[in-house]
């Protein structure tokens, strides 16, 4: 019964809706079904389901439009490395750095230079590739200077050889330049046929040195690159690296970090009690990785540049250092062709070596405790040749 009346309402309702016209929309009977849900009371029809169909078909296309419209994801462009171009370019043997091609095929030369006191500011120094310093009488330290890629116009002061540093300039196959000698280095540079530049020579004098007249002689005597050339020009010798010559350093492809305890961010060198004041260190800077010099109690400088002496690498090396019985000038000897112990120091370690050289005519070897040859970081090194009866004064900080 209640069904009937319902049905009844529904029907009134409608014809009083067309006879009105009280709807806006238009709305044939005969094409739509209701349905009524009993518990609610509240009907819905076909149509209003075909317009939810419709209005979730629209946000559809409206979600795939969107789709659509957002840009897609570009990919990330990979960082692109250009390649250093080397042309006319090579290695230096002694650095492990790219050079000239020019300056990598011209045999290196070594110079002896003055280091007291009153000879400092030394010039030129700061363009060495290599330096080394160790002993020479009365307990001062004489440097050797190895140069291969240099333009410098003044070198020195320019000191006398002495005969062991010969086997400095026979680790590298360079031409050992100095003014005066020794008469333990006269014999040698003879007997060990030794090529030497010998700027005191008259042959030699006016073309390879020349006096600074702010300086008192023998602190007064310097070289250049174009006079060094000249000399070597002069007097022959062959201008290229020998062919097949072993190189006395190695350098790693990677940046070596030492796998060891022992920080050496300050080295002390305290080459002999009879001459303190030279007070020679090393002091690591962690910002470039590289060793600053000291000596006289300031900075070991370049007096050409002002720039401070400094180094990716040093190399001590321990020997038997002597004075040479009954010699009036207390000229020392080292034993050099021979082996020993040392150290190696990096970017603020060190490592214990080895070292070994077994003619005057091949170059001294540095070994790892494993017996490995070591692998030095590129850049400049220096070799400290130190007596190895003083290797307990050496402080590491």
């Amino acid at each position: 019964m209640n069904n009937k009346i319902k049905a009844i309402a529904i029907i009134t309702i409608l014809i009083t809706t067309i006879i009105t016209g009280c709807s806006k929309d238009k709305i044939t009977p005969t094409n739509t079904d209701i349905s009524i849900d009993s518990n609610t009371n509240e009907h819905t029809t076909d149509i209003d389901n075909k317009e939810e169909d419709n209005a979730n078909a629209d946000k559809e296309e409206i979600n795939e439009e969107d789709d659509e419209k957002t840009p897609p994801t570009e990919p990330v462009e990979e960082e692109v490395v250009e390649e250093e171009n080397h042309d006319n370019e090579a290695i230096n043997n002694l650095t492990g750095l790219w050079i000239s091609k020019e300056a990598a095929e011209r045999r290196p030369v070594g110079v002896m230079i003055n280091n007291l006191k009153k000879a400092i500011p030394q010039s030129g120094i700061v363009q060495a590739d290599i330096i080394y310093e160790t002993l020479v009488e009365g307990g001062i330290t004489r440097l050797f200077a190895i140069f291969r890629d240099f333009d410098a116009e003044k070198i020195g002061p320019v000191r006398s050889a002495r005969h062991y540093y010969l086997d400095f300039a026979f680790d590298h196959d360079s031409i050992y330049s100095h003014y005066g000698r020794s008469v333990y280095a006269k014999e040698k540079f003879r007997t060990w046929n030794s090529p030497n530049l010998e700027g005191l020579l008259t042959n030699y004098e006016t073309i390879m040195t020349f006096q600074d007249s702010t300086r008192r002689r023998p602190h007064s005597t310097y070289t250049s690159f174009d006079r060094l050339i000249k000399a070597w020009k002069f007097v022959g010798y062959r201008e290229t690296p020998k062919e097949g010559f072993e190189s006395k350093l190695k350098f790693a492809d990677e940046e070596v970090n030492l796998d060891t305890e022992l920080e050496a961010t300050l080295v002390k060198l305290p080459y002999s009690d009879a001459y303190k004041q030279l007070n020679a260190y090393l002091e690591y800077n962690d910002e470039d990785k590289q060793y600053y010099r000291f000596q006289y109690g300031s900075k070991h400088i370049d007096r050409e540049t002002g720039e401070q002496l400094k180094f990716n690498n040093i190399i001590i090396q321990f020997t038997s250092i002597w004075n040479i019985k009954g010699d009036p000038n207390g000229c020392l000897d080292m034993s050099l062709v021979s082996s020993g112990n040392g150290y190696y120091i990096t970017n603020g370690k060190a490592e214990k070596i080895t070292w070994k050289k077994t003619s005057h005519y091949k170059p001294t070897l540095y070994y790892n405790e494993n017996g490995e040859e070591i692998k030095l970081n590129k850049g400049k090194t220096f070799i400290s040749v130190f007596p190895k009866h003083r290797k307990s004064k050496i402080t590491f900080e």
